[in-house]
Protein backbone atom coordinates (compact mmCIF):
# COMPACT_ATOMS: atom_id res chain seq x y z
CA UNK A 1 0.00 0.00 0.00
CA UNK A 2 2.87 2.56 1.08
CA UNK A 3 3.82 2.50 -3.24
CA UNK A 4 0.84 3.03 -4.74
CA UNK A 5 0.39 5.81 -2.07
CA UNK A 6 3.41 7.49 -3.22
CA UNK A 7 2.68 7.27 -6.15
CA UNK A 8 -0.30 8.74 -6.22
CA UNK A 9 1.08 11.72 -3.65
CA UNK A 10 4.06 12.07 -6.64
CA UNK A 11 1.35 12.29 -9.48
CA UNK A 12 -0.52 14.79 -7.68
CA UNK A 13 2.64 16.84 -6.88
CA UNK A 14 3.25 16.82 -10.49
CA UNK A 15 -0.44 17.63 -11.93
CA UNK A 16 -0.31 20.73 -9.09
CA UNK A 17 3.45 21.98 -11.10
CA UNK A 18 1.91 21.72 -14.53
CA UNK A 19 -1.89 23.55 -13.40
CA UNK A 20 0.98 26.42 -11.41
CA UNK A 21 2.74 26.50 -14.61
CA UNK A 22 0.01 26.60 -16.87
CA UNK A 23 -1.55 29.66 -14.88
CA UNK A 24 1.14 31.19 -14.97
CA UNK A 25 1.79 31.24 -18.93
CA UNK A 26 -1.98 31.95 -18.74
CA UNK A 27 -0.96 34.65 -17.09
CA UNK A 28 2.48 35.34 -19.00
CA UNK A 29 0.67 35.75 -22.39
CA UNK A 30 -1.82 37.96 -20.72
CA UNK A 31 0.39 40.18 -19.64
CA UNK A 32 2.26 40.22 -22.59
CA UNK A 33 -0.77 41.48 -24.96
CA UNK A 34 -2.53 43.92 -22.18
CA UNK A 35 1.33 45.54 -20.79
CA UNK A 36 -0.23 45.08 -17.09
CA UNK A 37 2.34 44.26 -14.69
CA UNK A 38 -0.14 43.07 -12.15
CA UNK A 39 -0.21 40.08 -14.73
CA UNK A 40 2.55 39.72 -14.73
CA UNK A 41 3.86 39.59 -11.03
CA UNK A 42 0.97 36.67 -10.89
CA UNK A 43 3.00 34.89 -13.73
CA UNK A 44 6.07 35.18 -11.85
CA UNK A 45 4.31 34.42 -8.65
CA UNK A 46 2.78 31.09 -10.02
CA UNK A 47 6.11 29.98 -11.52
CA UNK A 48 9.19 31.31 -10.60
CA UNK A 49 11.42 29.52 -12.32
CA UNK A 50 9.63 29.96 -15.81
CA UNK A 51 11.85 32.28 -17.89
CA UNK A 52 9.70 33.52 -20.09
CA UNK A 53 6.84 34.61 -17.05
CA UNK A 54 10.83 36.90 -15.99
CA UNK A 55 11.04 38.11 -19.63
CA UNK A 56 7.67 39.41 -19.33
CA UNK A 57 7.62 40.89 -16.50
CA UNK A 58 11.26 42.80 -17.25
CA UNK A 59 9.64 44.05 -20.84
CA UNK A 60 6.60 45.57 -18.91
CA UNK A 61 8.73 47.16 -16.05
CA UNK A 62 11.55 48.54 -19.50
CA UNK A 63 8.48 50.54 -20.97
CA UNK A 64 7.41 51.44 -17.76
CA UNK A 65 10.84 53.36 -17.35
CA UNK A 66 11.98 51.47 -13.71
CA UNK A 67 14.98 50.27 -15.49
CA UNK A 68 16.91 48.50 -12.29
CA UNK A 69 13.84 46.29 -11.65
CA UNK A 70 14.30 45.43 -15.53
CA UNK A 71 17.12 44.59 -15.28
CA UNK A 72 16.85 42.49 -12.37
CA UNK A 73 14.26 40.44 -14.26
CA UNK A 74 16.17 39.99 -17.35
CA UNK A 75 19.18 38.63 -15.28
CA UNK A 76 16.53 36.23 -13.86
CA UNK A 77 15.30 35.15 -17.24
CA UNK A 78 19.26 35.04 -18.41
CA UNK A 79 20.19 32.36 -15.23
CA UNK A 80 17.08 30.56 -15.52
CA UNK A 81 17.60 29.71 -19.60
CA UNK A 82 21.53 30.40 -20.05
CA UNK A 83 21.67 29.32 -23.80
CA UNK A 84 19.10 31.39 -25.09
CA UNK A 85 21.00 34.36 -27.10
CA UNK A 86 17.86 36.15 -27.32
CA UNK A 87 17.83 36.58 -23.12
CA UNK A 88 21.42 38.03 -23.37
CA UNK A 89 20.77 40.02 -25.82
CA UNK A 90 17.31 41.74 -23.97
CA UNK A 91 19.65 41.99 -20.62
CA UNK A 92 22.65 43.70 -22.56
CA UNK A 93 20.08 46.22 -24.15
CA UNK A 94 18.30 46.68 -20.76
CA UNK A 95 21.67 47.31 -19.50
CA UNK A 96 22.74 49.76 -21.98
CA UNK A 97 19.18 52.00 -21.16
CA UNK A 98 20.20 51.81 -17.90
CA UNK A 99 23.79 53.31 -18.55
CA UNK A 100 25.48 50.14 -17.57
CA UNK A 101 27.93 50.01 -20.83
CA UNK A 102 30.40 47.16 -19.11
CA UNK A 103 27.08 44.80 -18.14
CA UNK A 104 25.76 45.68 -21.64
CA UNK A 105 28.44 44.60 -23.06
CA UNK A 106 29.60 41.05 -21.22
CA UNK A 107 25.84 40.48 -22.13
CA UNK A 108 25.99 41.32 -25.79
CA UNK A 109 29.29 39.46 -25.76
CA UNK A 110 27.82 35.96 -24.13
CA UNK A 111 25.12 36.64 -27.10
CA UNK A 112 27.13 36.51 -29.62
CA UNK A 113 28.99 33.48 -28.31
CA UNK A 114 25.61 31.13 -28.20
CA UNK A 115 24.43 32.52 -31.64
CA UNK A 116 27.61 33.63 -33.22
CA UNK A 117 26.31 33.48 -36.99
CA UNK A 118 23.06 35.70 -36.39
CA UNK A 119 23.31 39.63 -36.99
CA UNK A 120 21.23 41.11 -33.96
CA UNK A 121 24.02 40.31 -31.19
CA UNK A 122 26.81 41.60 -32.97
CA UNK A 123 25.17 44.60 -34.48
CA UNK A 124 24.27 46.04 -31.00
CA UNK A 125 27.21 44.74 -29.54
CA UNK A 126 29.10 46.46 -32.04
CA UNK A 127 26.32 50.11 -31.56
CA UNK A 128 27.71 50.02 -28.18
CA UNK A 129 31.68 49.38 -28.26
CA UNK A 130 31.38 52.49 -30.80
CA UNK A 131 29.63 54.37 -28.37
CA UNK A 132 32.11 53.59 -25.73
CA UNK A 133 35.17 54.76 -28.34
CA UNK A 134 36.10 51.03 -29.45
CA UNK A 135 36.19 51.66 -32.92
CA UNK A 136 38.06 49.13 -34.33
CA UNK A 137 36.02 46.45 -32.30
CA UNK A 138 32.47 47.77 -33.37
CA UNK A 139 33.56 48.06 -37.20
CA UNK A 140 34.34 44.41 -36.77
CA UNK A 141 31.50 43.45 -35.00
CA UNK A 142 29.08 45.15 -37.28
CA UNK A 143 30.86 44.10 -40.44
CA UNK A 144 30.38 40.65 -39.65
CA UNK A 145 26.56 41.80 -38.74
CA UNK A 146 25.93 43.44 -42.17
CA UNK A 147 27.93 40.07 -43.56
CA UNK A 148 24.90 37.99 -42.23
CA UNK A 149 22.38 40.30 -43.11
CA UNK A 150 22.95 42.86 -46.10
CA UNK A 151 20.00 44.85 -44.98
CA UNK A 152 22.10 46.49 -42.54
CA UNK A 153 24.85 47.30 -44.71
CA UNK A 154 23.88 50.74 -45.80
CA UNK A 155 23.57 51.65 -41.87
CA UNK A 156 26.86 50.32 -41.72
CA UNK A 157 28.37 52.46 -44.50
CA UNK A 158 25.90 55.83 -43.43
CA UNK A 159 27.91 54.96 -39.65
CA UNK A 160 31.49 54.96 -41.25
CA UNK A 161 30.76 57.89 -43.64
CA UNK A 162 29.59 60.02 -40.36
CA UNK A 163 32.49 58.49 -38.19
CA UNK A 164 35.26 59.27 -40.62
CA UNK A 165 33.48 62.28 -42.37
CA UNK A 166 32.93 61.35 -45.66
CA UNK A 167 36.51 59.84 -46.39
CA UNK A 168 35.82 57.20 -48.80
CA UNK A 169 39.28 55.55 -48.59
CA UNK A 170 38.55 54.93 -44.80
CA UNK A 171 34.58 54.13 -44.92
CA UNK A 172 35.83 51.55 -47.61
CA UNK A 173 38.23 50.19 -45.10
CA UNK A 174 36.21 49.53 -42.50
CA UNK A 175 33.20 48.69 -43.77
CA UNK A 176 35.64 45.89 -46.22
CA UNK A 177 33.19 45.32 -49.03
CA UNK A 178 33.67 41.46 -50.49
CA UNK A 179 30.44 41.15 -52.66
CA UNK A 180 30.17 43.29 -55.95
CA UNK A 181 26.48 44.03 -53.95
CA UNK A 182 28.80 45.76 -51.24
CA UNK A 183 31.03 47.34 -53.40
CA UNK A 184 28.45 48.67 -55.75
CA UNK A 185 26.42 50.00 -52.41
CA UNK A 186 29.24 51.95 -51.60
CA UNK A 187 29.64 53.03 -54.94
CA UNK A 188 26.43 54.59 -55.00
CA UNK A 189 26.78 55.75 -51.37
CA UNK A 190 29.86 57.94 -52.91
CA UNK A 191 28.12 58.82 -55.16
CA UNK A 192 24.92 60.72 -53.36
CA UNK A 193 27.21 62.66 -51.22
CA UNK A 194 29.24 64.08 -54.22
CA UNK A 195 31.80 61.80 -54.11
CA UNK A 196 31.89 60.82 -58.01
CA UNK A 197 35.75 59.93 -58.28
CA UNK A 198 35.64 57.26 -55.61
CA UNK A 199 32.19 56.19 -57.10
CA UNK A 200 34.02 55.60 -60.45
CA UNK A 201 37.08 54.09 -59.03
CA UNK A 202 34.70 51.39 -57.14
CA UNK A 203 32.90 50.85 -60.15
CA UNK A 204 35.80 49.82 -62.13
CA UNK A 205 36.14 47.17 -59.71
CA UNK A 206 32.99 45.56 -60.26
CA UNK A 207 33.58 43.67 -63.30
CA UNK A 208 30.77 43.07 -64.73
CA UNK A 209 27.66 44.61 -63.66
CA UNK A 210 23.86 43.49 -63.83
CA UNK A 211 22.07 46.03 -65.96
CA UNK A 212 20.16 47.03 -63.00
CA UNK A 213 22.58 47.43 -60.90
CA UNK A 214 24.50 49.79 -63.30
CA UNK A 215 21.00 52.11 -63.84
CA UNK A 216 20.87 51.84 -60.13
CA UNK A 217 24.40 54.12 -60.14
CA UNK A 218 23.91 55.66 -63.20
CA UNK A 219 20.58 57.36 -61.61
CA UNK A 220 22.73 58.52 -58.25
CA UNK A 221 25.22 59.73 -59.97
CA UNK A 222 22.57 62.00 -62.60
CA UNK A 223 20.90 62.91 -59.60
CA UNK A 224 23.65 64.19 -58.08
CA UNK A 225 25.03 65.75 -61.54
CA UNK A 226 28.15 63.86 -61.65
CA UNK A 227 27.63 63.63 -65.46
CA UNK A 228 31.55 63.14 -66.64
CA UNK A 229 31.23 59.81 -64.21
CA UNK A 230 27.67 58.61 -65.11
CA UNK A 231 28.58 58.87 -68.98
CA UNK A 232 31.69 56.27 -67.97
CA UNK A 233 29.30 54.24 -66.55
CA UNK A 234 26.73 54.72 -68.74
CA UNK A 235 29.02 54.27 -71.97
CA UNK A 236 30.81 51.07 -70.80
CA UNK A 237 27.64 49.11 -71.04
CA UNK A 238 27.42 45.56 -73.20
CA UNK A 239 26.97 46.54 -75.98
CA UNK A 240 26.65 50.41 -76.71
CA UNK A 241 27.62 51.52 -79.40
CA UNK A 242 30.35 54.04 -80.44
CA UNK A 243 29.34 57.28 -81.91
CA UNK A 244 31.70 60.24 -83.55
CA UNK A 245 30.29 63.25 -81.95
CA UNK A 246 29.03 64.43 -78.94
CA UNK A 247 25.27 63.28 -79.37
CA UNK A 248 24.55 59.98 -79.06
CA UNK A 249 22.72 58.90 -82.42
CA UNK A 250 22.14 62.09 -83.53
CA UNK A 251 20.85 61.16 -86.80
CA UNK A 252 18.21 58.65 -85.03
CA UNK A 253 19.97 55.76 -86.49
CA UNK A 254 18.79 53.31 -83.53
CA UNK A 255 15.70 52.63 -81.64
CA UNK A 256 15.08 54.50 -78.98
CA UNK A 257 14.72 53.03 -75.42
CA UNK A 258 12.33 54.98 -73.24
CA UNK A 259 13.17 52.84 -70.33
CA UNK A 260 17.11 54.19 -69.86
CA UNK A 261 18.03 56.96 -68.08
CA UNK A 262 21.67 58.12 -69.44
CA UNK A 263 22.36 59.87 -72.70
CA UNK A 264 20.66 58.61 -75.07
CA UNK A 265 17.61 60.30 -76.41
CA UNK A 266 14.23 60.57 -74.05
CA UNK A 267 11.07 61.38 -75.19
CA UNK A 268 8.23 61.86 -73.20
CA UNK A 269 5.73 60.01 -72.04
CA UNK A 270 2.52 62.44 -70.57
CA UNK A 271 1.89 63.89 -74.09
CA UNK A 272 -1.64 62.00 -75.53
CA UNK A 273 -1.66 64.01 -78.41
CA UNK A 274 1.75 63.69 -79.70
CA UNK A 275 2.91 60.50 -81.66
CA UNK A 276 6.96 60.23 -82.14
CA UNK A 277 8.46 57.35 -84.86
CA UNK A 278 11.27 56.79 -86.32
CA UNK A 279 10.63 57.67 -90.22
CA UNK A 280 12.92 56.19 -93.17
CA UNK A 281 10.57 58.48 -95.46
CA UNK A 282 13.34 60.96 -96.84
CA UNK A 283 15.67 61.73 -94.44
CA UNK A 284 18.39 64.48 -94.01
CA UNK A 285 20.86 61.57 -93.61
CA UNK A 286 20.89 58.40 -93.26
CA UNK A 287 18.32 55.85 -92.89
CA UNK A 288 15.22 57.73 -90.55
CA UNK A 289 14.55 60.89 -89.16
CA UNK A 290 12.46 61.28 -85.98
CA UNK A 291 8.94 61.89 -86.92
CA UNK A 292 6.37 63.79 -84.58
CA UNK A 293 2.52 63.78 -85.09
CA UNK A 294 0.82 66.33 -82.95
CA UNK A 295 -3.00 65.75 -83.06
CA UNK A 296 -4.39 68.06 -79.84
CA UNK A 297 -3.60 69.56 -77.02
CA UNK A 298 -0.58 69.35 -75.02
CA UNK A 299 1.38 70.97 -72.31
CA UNK A 300 3.22 73.39 -73.72
CA UNK A 301 5.59 73.41 -71.27
CA UNK A 302 6.68 69.74 -71.43
CA UNK A 303 9.63 68.79 -72.81
CA UNK A 304 9.24 66.54 -75.99
CA UNK A 305 12.07 65.38 -76.70
CA UNK A 306 15.94 65.70 -74.82
CA UNK A 307 18.99 64.73 -74.40
CA UNK A 308 22.17 65.39 -71.61
CA UNK A 309 25.47 65.93 -73.56
CA UNK A 310 28.66 66.21 -71.90
CA UNK A 311 30.67 69.44 -72.86
CA UNK A 312 33.74 71.05 -71.08
CA UNK A 313 33.74 74.83 -68.72
CA UNK A 314 33.75 77.74 -69.92
CA UNK A 315 33.88 76.72 -73.74
CA UNK A 316 32.04 77.74 -77.35
CA UNK A 317 29.97 75.27 -79.04
CA UNK A 318 27.57 74.91 -82.00
CA UNK A 319 24.84 72.99 -81.84
CA UNK A 320 23.78 72.18 -85.66
CA UNK A 321 20.68 69.95 -86.11
CA UNK A 322 17.96 69.47 -89.46
CA UNK A 323 14.09 70.52 -89.41
CA UNK A 324 11.73 69.73 -91.59
CA UNK A 325 7.77 70.37 -90.71
CA UNK A 326 4.25 69.90 -92.61
CA UNK A 327 1.17 72.35 -91.59
CA UNK A 328 2.21 72.83 -88.49
CA UNK A 329 -0.41 75.08 -86.75
CA UNK A 330 -0.20 76.59 -82.88
CA UNK A 331 0.18 79.18 -80.93
CA UNK A 332 2.86 77.66 -79.29
CA UNK A 333 5.31 76.22 -81.74
CA UNK A 334 7.75 74.50 -80.94
CA UNK A 335 11.83 75.14 -80.88
CA UNK A 336 14.97 73.51 -80.15
CA UNK A 337 16.58 74.70 -76.49
CA UNK A 338 19.88 74.63 -74.59
CA UNK A 339 20.10 74.52 -70.73
CA UNK A 340 23.19 74.02 -68.25
CA UNK A 341 22.51 70.77 -66.84
CA UNK A 342 24.98 71.05 -64.39
CA UNK A 343 23.35 73.95 -62.54
CA UNK A 344 20.87 74.11 -59.60
CA UNK A 345 18.44 75.74 -62.09
CA UNK A 346 18.87 74.29 -65.29
CA UNK A 347 19.24 77.39 -66.42
CA UNK A 348 18.93 78.17 -70.42
CA UNK A 349 21.35 78.91 -72.82
CA UNK A 350 20.05 79.59 -75.99
CA UNK A 351 17.20 78.66 -78.20
CA UNK A 352 16.79 78.14 -81.73
CA UNK A 353 14.12 80.24 -83.57
CA UNK A 354 10.31 78.87 -83.50
CA UNK A 355 9.97 76.51 -86.66
CA UNK A 356 8.05 77.57 -89.26
CA UNK A 357 4.39 76.37 -90.14
CA UNK A 358 5.62 74.29 -93.35
CA UNK A 359 9.57 74.08 -95.14
CA UNK A 360 9.46 73.20 -98.67
CA UNK A 361 11.98 71.01 -97.63
CA UNK A 362 15.22 70.25 -94.60
CA UNK A 363 16.44 73.32 -93.10
CA UNK A 364 20.05 73.30 -91.75
CA UNK A 365 19.69 74.89 -88.45
CA UNK A 366 22.38 76.22 -85.90
CA UNK A 367 22.56 77.84 -82.26
CA UNK A 368 26.02 79.27 -80.19
CA UNK A 369 26.25 78.87 -76.47
CA UNK A 370 29.10 78.99 -73.58
CA UNK A 371 29.00 76.61 -70.83
CA UNK A 372 29.28 78.35 -67.76
CA UNK A 373 32.33 77.64 -65.61
CA UNK A 374 31.19 74.34 -63.84
CA UNK A 375 29.19 73.06 -66.43
CA UNK A 376 29.91 69.12 -67.07
CA UNK A 377 26.82 68.63 -69.61
CA UNK A 378 24.05 70.49 -71.37
CA UNK A 379 20.60 69.80 -71.91
CA UNK A 380 19.49 70.08 -75.48
CA UNK A 381 15.47 69.95 -76.19
CA UNK A 382 13.02 70.14 -78.16
CA UNK A 383 10.20 72.11 -76.21
CA UNK A 384 6.94 74.75 -77.09
CA UNK A 385 6.63 78.29 -77.12
CA UNK A 386 4.25 79.04 -74.44
CA UNK A 387 0.52 79.58 -75.21
CA UNK A 388 -2.05 82.40 -73.51
CA UNK A 389 -4.12 78.94 -72.52
CA UNK A 390 -3.08 75.15 -70.77
CA UNK A 391 -3.35 73.03 -72.38
CA UNK A 392 -2.72 75.13 -75.60
CA UNK A 393 -3.13 72.98 -78.84
CA UNK A 394 -1.18 71.88 -81.75
CA UNK A 395 -1.62 69.88 -85.09
CA UNK A 396 1.00 69.18 -87.98
CA UNK A 397 3.88 67.45 -88.49
CA UNK A 398 8.13 68.00 -87.56
CA UNK A 399 10.82 65.78 -88.53
CA UNK A 400 14.32 66.16 -87.14
CA UNK A 401 17.96 64.62 -88.33
CA UNK A 402 21.72 65.11 -87.73
CA UNK A 403 22.20 66.75 -84.12
CA UNK A 404 25.66 67.42 -83.93
CA UNK A 405 27.75 69.55 -81.27
CA UNK A 406 30.84 71.19 -82.43
CA UNK A 407 33.26 73.27 -79.66
CA UNK A 408 34.06 76.45 -81.61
Amino acid sequence: MVIPVTCLLGCLFCLWIAARGGVSRFYSTYAAYSSQLDDAETAVRFSSSDPEAHLIRAAILKGAGRLDEAVQEYEEAAQLRPRDYVLWLELGLARDEAEDQAGAINALREAVRLAPDYAAPRWQLGNILLRSGNINDAFSEMRRAAASDPALLPQLIDLAWTIYQGETAAVERVVQPQTSAARLALARFAARHGKAVDAARIFRTLGDVAAEDRRALLVELLAAKQFNVAYEVWSTAPGRSEHQSNFTDGGFEEQVNLDEPGFGWQVARNLPALKVSLDQAQPHQGRNSLRLDWSGETNPASPVISQTVLVEPNARYRLRFSVRTEELVSGGLPFIAVSDASSKDSHALTQSDPFPSKTASWQDKSVDFTTGKDAQAVVVTLQRQNCDSNPCPIFGRVWLDDFSLQKL
